[in-house]
């Protein structure tokens, strides 16, 4: 009965004027509100009505939180190389905390949301009746389907589970880096199947929390998967500094050096067989395990550059990864679930090529950009033969200043520095 009173309040009129029909028993209920089953002018329709008191609860507890966030960037020791900005971080939570309560705010995100796959269909996005919504109740189409985690309820349907698996992860990726703008909690409860196309439909629910990435943090971020999957440092390490994650001017050197570890490493990963030598599948803990035995025996091999680096701190994230991290890592788990072979790295090998637009704006351009990168045509290619001997001259000037005693060097020795 509160619901109802909240629907009047909020909708100004009596709930039998505004439904023609309205279940007081809700059909799901969570911390910030509960969600009703009602029919809207003929149609199906859910009604999600938030609980009272919520922002002054939240005025509370993120007041305590600054608090922490603040005493955490004075004692963060950042050994790990990364400066984390705790405060970032907290501003961020923050703002989505209190967007995730304002349910107009809300019913813009599912529209953009809808907007960007329009031509998706297997995706879906329930429509929102804004007429029938405020600050704090929120009338949507009625979409019901099989938690996208329930296995046998989507094999029932007659799906294939790891085509739907597979279908997240392109989703995601999408969401990242063509339109950077995503789903900031796409657990199992926020995303749901139905047969509404051949191999399946995903349904998101819940728009609360949902983050943009810059521009430039976006571009930066495609040419960075472009970079991994090419196995360039440099264009890894350009990419990082493009989206404010690597601090220009540091030792690139050192870091770059690192970069061409975990290349290797993703490389070797990325193309490890699927079935062994005995024609059995490769559980995915095995695969793991040889991937880590693999790497701590090589990790010698950088240790000073691991040393130096992590003494520069040159790597800083900006605060909206820290929701891209979790989305990543909970995509992860209903792949799992889905495809227990299920690896983000696969998948998006071959959706790069539907990527390749975004790269230099247009395919074409990429594709001519790599010819000259390949017959050595390339802008940077002819100005280093127009000044290469001026460049050779300068290096035998610098030697012989050397020779002479007028130019010295300053060594770093990071062993005394342990």
């Amino acid at each position: 009965e509160r619901a109802k009173i909240i629907i009047s309040e909020e909708l100004e009129a009596p709930v039998e004027m505004l439904y023609d029909s309205f279940d007081t028993e809700p059909i799901a209920a969570a911390s910030l509100g509960q969600v009703h089953r009602a029919v809207y002018n003929g149609r199906d329709v859910v009604v999600k009505v938030q609980r009272e008191g919520l922002r002054e609860l939240f005025d509370m507890d993120l007041g305590n939180l600054k608090l922490l966030a603040v005493l955490l960037d004075k004692l963060d020791p950042k050994t790990d190389g990364a400066d984390r900005d705790w405060v970032g971080i907290y501003d961020e939570s923050a703002k989505l905390l209190y967007d995730e309560i304002d349910y107009e705010l809300e019913s813009m995100n599912a529209k953009r949301f809808a907007d960007n796959f329009t031509n998706v269909s297997w995706i879906k996005v329930p429509e929102v009746f804004a007429e029938m919504s405020s600050r704090r109740v929120l009338t949507l189409e009625y979409c019901p389907g099989v938690k996208v985690n329930d296995i046998e309820g989507i094999r029932d349907l007659g799906l294939d589970p790891s085509m739907l698996a597979q279908r997240s992860g392109e989703s995601y990726l999408s969401q990242l880096l063509r339109y950077g703008y995503f789903h900031c909690d796409p657990h199992a409860g926020n995303i749901a199947v139905d047969a509404g196309c051949k191999g399946g439909r995903l349904i998101y629910y819940d728009f609360g929390m949902m983050a943009e990435i810059k521009p430039e943090v976006k571009r930066g971020l495609v040419e960075l998967i472009f970079g991994v999957y090419d196995g360039s440092s440099r264009e890894v390490c350009n990419a990082l500094e493009k989206m404010g994650v690597l601090r220009p001017n540091v030792d690139r050197v050192s870091v770059e050096k690192i970069a061409r570890f975990f290349l290797e490493a993703f490389r070797e990963a990325s193309s490890a067989p699927l079935v062994g030598p005995d024609g059995k599948a490769i559980s995915d803990a095995e695969r793991k395990e040889a991937t880590k035995v693999k790497m701590n025996s090589r990790l010698s091999s950088i240790g000073t550059d691991l040393l130096s680096v992590s003494d520069d701190a040159p790597f800083k994230f900006p605060a909206t990864f820290t929701f891209v991290f979790r989305a990543f890592t909970t995509l992860e788990g209903i792949g799992k679930a889905l495809d227990a072979s299920y690896d983000l790295t696969r998948i998006a090998r071959p959706y790069l090529k539907e990527l390749i637009d975004l790269k230099d704006g247009s395919a074409t351009l990429s594709a001519i950009k790599a010819a000259q990168k390949r017959l050595g045509w390339r802008a940077e290619d002819i100005e280093s033969v127009v000044k290469q001997p001026r460049r050779v001259s300068y290096v035998a000037s610098t030697l012989r200043s050397m020779e002479r005693g007028d130019l010295k060097l300053r060594v770093r020795v990071l062993e005394s520095e342990q």
